[in-house]
Order: C-alpha cells, then structure tokens, then sequence
C-alpha cells in the first residue's frame, strides 16, 4: 500500500504522522508523534514501492553493519516500520495496511537546495561539506573495503546552517548494484560499492570518475567530491546537459573530462569503448562551421576548472577552495588522494 500524506504509522520507536512529500509516494517528512521515544519533532520516512524494494532492502542491510549506524557522518536510522525480514524474532508494531519502512533523522537541507554564492568565500561551510563526505567515505574504505558511489548533492544532507555548529551526513546507501563476485559479509552491498569492480561502468554521467569511464579499478574515493565543483556553480560545469551535438552522450562526458581536467588514457582491455575515447579527443580539440554566424566555433566551449570556478558570477570562490578541488580531481587514479589523505590537506586543517 502507498503512503500518503495526512497517514499515521507505527515503528518500533515511535508513531510518525505524514506531513509533506520529498520525493513521489516513497520519502516523507514525518512529525513524530508523542509517545515516541525519539527526541525529534520531525523525522523522513522511507518505504518500499516497485522497484525500490531493491534499494530498500540493501540500505537496511547496509545500516546493520555496526560502524555504518554509529558513524557521525551518516544519516541516523532511527525506527523501522513493518516485519522486519531479517529478524523475524524482532515483534512488529505495526499494522496490517503499513508498508514496510526505514524512519531517518530529519536533516534541514540538503546540499542541492543550499545556494551556493553566500558560502564560497570566507565560510566554513565548504570545508565542512568537504570533511563530512571524507571522513564518511574513509569510514567505509577502512572498516568495510567499500565505497559510496552515489554521493551527490541530493544526499548531503545539512542541518543548523545558521546554527554555532553546522552539522553534514551522507544519506542513501542503496542506490547502486552489489557487484558480482564479491559477497556480502564483508562488504556493503549497494551504492556503497566494494573496491575492485572491473566489468561494469557505476555512478551517473556527470559524476563518473575517469578510472570509472575507463573501466580500470579501483575507484577513488576523493573523486567524489567532484561534487563540490557542481554545488558551486548555477549551471552544469560536468556532464552532457551543454551537448550540442546528437547523440555521443559518453563521448560528451569524456570530452568535457579532458578540457576540465586533463587528458585521458584509452580504456584498457575494453575496446568496445575505444570509439568513445576517440570520438571525445575529437570533440574537445576541433571546431565546426557554425550554421548562423559562419564562424569557426569549438564544440567544447568549457575552459579549464578553474578557470571555469574562476569566472562564475556573484561573489568568486576562494582560491583556497579551487585549489583543493585540483587536489581532488587528478585524473590519474593512482596518484589522486584517498580519502584519509585528503583529510589531512591544509584547506581541512583551517577548519575553525
């Protein structure tokens, strides 16, 4: 049965009455009804329809690791509503028409509804945002050998802003595949991905590592934080959204990679990708005849990161900060930090 706003369900913590929908009819903000026995008045309840029972179930499993639930820099999952599959033992509080669900801790924002240009200079938040996703990402990579491959604006999720102390976690932990061949006791299974993969492509277009697009492992865990280089400017800065071209959507990502960042190296063992990369070193390096205007235009009109960083309206970023988003995004996966590494850059250090 769908959720629906103005509903009441019962969890092994609390009751949760249904207040505003955040995402269709499988995430809500929820009031915390008295009685409860979390000391929140608000709370996001997430269930499980058509497809995202898979995501559903791998999220749960992933919140029963021990480090995954305590850990400071992950979203809290308070209550769980419905059978739990797992643990049959465990005794439902809930009724027959409640749909199986995880209760999470309400978090004020998340990153992509947070505008950008008050904090990209002079401001503590970037560096917090930056310290958060690390230290959660070498959590996962120390304790588990895994990785988070879904970290994006939409799950950077910020409570107390404007508060004397800003608090950021990582939420969605069942977004992606659990890899094949890798089992679950030692690994979490999903979104959190294990380190390793060398079959299949992860991560959206727009946040794919080169080592991802290339099909060589491991993943690193800082590029991840390519992300930051989004948040900080209104429009697209990676991806395809610009593409004036039909079709070559890969070769457009690629392309934009090697202006941004800094060439690529071909795929390696994977020919089948082989035309992408070619086709991307074309589309960065020449130029058309424009229809209109007869001139010679490029196909790819972005500069450099930092140029791009650079030349964004309104208040500028911090030097500070462009240069630990070049920390982060070397291309070449062996030579880019881990995230334990990262956290020890001077940018974090000032952190006051």
């Amino acid at each position: 049965m769908a959720l629906c706003i103005g509903q009441i369900v019962r969890g092994r913590k609390g009751t949760y009455q249904l207040v505003e929908a955040l995402k269709a009819s499988t995430v809500f903000k929820a009031q915390v009804l008295p009685g409860s026995s979390i000391r929140s008045s608000f709370a996001v309840v997430k269930t499980e329809i058509g497809p995202e029972r898979i995501c559903f179930k791998r999220e749960h499993d992933n919140y029963r690791l021990p480090a995954v639930a305590s850990c400071e820099y992950i979203r809290t999952l308070y209550d769980i509503i419905g059978p739990d599959e797992d643990d049959p033992q465990v005794e439902s509080t809930s009724t027959i028409e409640d749909p199986r669900c995880m209760v999470f801790e309400w978090m004020d924002h998340d990153l992509r509804t947070v505008p950008s240009d008050q904090f990209r200079q002079n401001s503590n938040l970037p560096k917090i945002v930056a310290k958060s996703v690390l230290s959660a990402l070498a959590l996962l990579k120390t304790q588990y050998n895994a990785i988070h491959t879904d970290i994006n604006p939409n799950n950077i999720f910020l409570s107390c802003i404007n508060g004397p102390v800003l608090v950021v976690k990582v939420g969605d932990l069942g977004n992606s595949e659990h890899l094949p061949g890798h089992t679950s006791q030692t690994a979490l299974m999903v979104a959190v991905l294990l380190e390793g993969y060398d079959k299949i492509r992860v991560q959206s277009l727009p946040t794919r590592a080169p080592e991802v697009w290339r099909v060589v492992p491991p993943l690193s865990r800082s590029w991840l934080i390519k992300k930051l280089a989004h948040w900080l400017s209104p429009s697209i800065i990676f991806g395809a959204k610009d593409k004036i071209v039909q079709g070559l959507t890969e070769a457009w990502c690629i392309a934009k990679i090697r202006r941004l960042i800094g060439p690529l190296d071909p795929p390696v063992n994977n020919p089948e990708y082989q035309e992408e990369f070619l086709m991307a070193e074309h589309l960065e390096s020449t130029t058309f005849e424009h229809p209109d205007t007869k001139l010679e235009t490029k196909f790819i009109k972005k500069g450099t990161l930092r140029q791009e960083l650079e030349s964004l309206s309104g208040p500028k970023v911090s030097p500070d900060l462009i240069d630990f988003i070049e920390y982060l995004l070397i291309v070449d996966h062996k030579k880019r930090p881990a995230a334990l590494e990262a956290l020890q850059h001077p940018y974090l250090q000032s952190l006051s």
